[in-house]
């Protein structure tokens, strides 16, 4: 866990993703996991219309080990000067290959709760579609694209409310699990005896937005999660989960009168074509965003 080595390939939201593991590791006395990635599909702009800095190009790759797997980790790299190093900036799963045809003994999709505490999730997300190429194989680039990342924004007002007041019904975006099932998981953490608040809003550099075959576009938003939590009345407490990122980050025992923790999540959207039509989350790491940093008050 070289932090050094880390930022001459790492940059922006996913270098601060990386560090704040790290430190989690550091303090809990553990060690990240050795992964590899094999099997590289670059999508690359033409030079043409990626000429100004940052320039970008993406890779879609597997984890040596799980090449069967459907999904593909996207990579997104930058360079921010001429002659500078490419590094990864952002990174998020995707769907590239088809769903299997369920099976009637298959699990309903949505989060569910083990007996342990932990959260399993299970979906049915949308493969990701296919992608506007040029007669030279570069991937095309949304000449709207900056209109087209308001979705950001948007997502991250859609998921900032108290819960249980978050609404599923969005008409920005499509349902799913993603969006209203997101929703409706957040809604469940409400407690009597706790005060919870979730704001979201965009943070880091403004990915390419890519254009797809279908004429709508393909939109990756790193958002920053702020998620605060308190007991209710004079001695109201909160309790978080032995050896859990937060608690480890905090640095202490497991009850505390309030804390708040900063995470990032990275979202990936189909946006349609028509204005006003409603966006499709393709993937997100919403259920399991990176802990940066985790502050309390006992």
């Amino acid at each position: 866990m070289d932090d050094a080595a880390q930022g001459q390939v790492q940059t922006g939201v996913l270098l601060k993703e990386s560090l704040a593991a790290y430190q989690v590791h550091r303090k809990a006395g553990t060690k990240d996991e050795v992964a590899h990635l094999v099997r590289p599909k670059f999508l690359i702009p033409s030079e043409k219309a990626d000429a100004g800095f940052p320039r970008f190009f993406a890779v879609l790759s597997k984890w040596k080990g799980q090449e069967k797997d459907r999904s593909s980790q996207l990579f997104y790299f930058a360079q921010t000067q001429p002659g500078g190093p490419w590094k990864a900036t952002a990174s998020i799963w995707a769907l590239t290959e088809p769903l299997k045809k369920p099976s009637a003994t298959d699990p309903a999709p949505g989060p569910t709760s083990t007996e342990k505490g932990r959260t399993i999730v299970r979906m049915k997300p949308k493969q990701l579609p296919a992608l506007r190429r040029n007669p030279d194989d570069t991937v095309q680039l949304s000449p709207t694209g900056s209109a087209e990342r308001s979705v950001c924004g948007a997502f991250a007002d859609y998921l900032t409310f108290d819960p249980p007041q978050g609404k599923l019904a969005d008409r920005r975006f499509a349902r799913g699990p993603m969006t209203s099932d997101l929703v409706k998981f957040f809604n469940g953490w409400a407690d009597p005896e706790l005060e919870r608040s979730l704001s979201h809003r965009p943070a880091g550099t403004a990915l390419p937005v890519l254009r797809l075959d279908s004429g709508s576009s393909l939109v990756a938003c790193t958002l920053q999660q702020t998620h605060r939590v308190a007991g209710v009345g004079a001695s109201g407490t909160v309790v978080f989960e032995k050896d859990s990122d937060t608690q480890i980050m905090l640095g202490g025992g497991p009850e505390w009168r309030e804390a708040t923790s900063i995470s990032s999540m990275t979202v990936l959207l189909e946006v349609p074509a028509k204005a006003g039509a409603a966006a499709t989350v393709l993937s997100c790491d919403c259920y399991d965003p990176t802990l940066l940093s985790a502050t309390g008050v006992r």
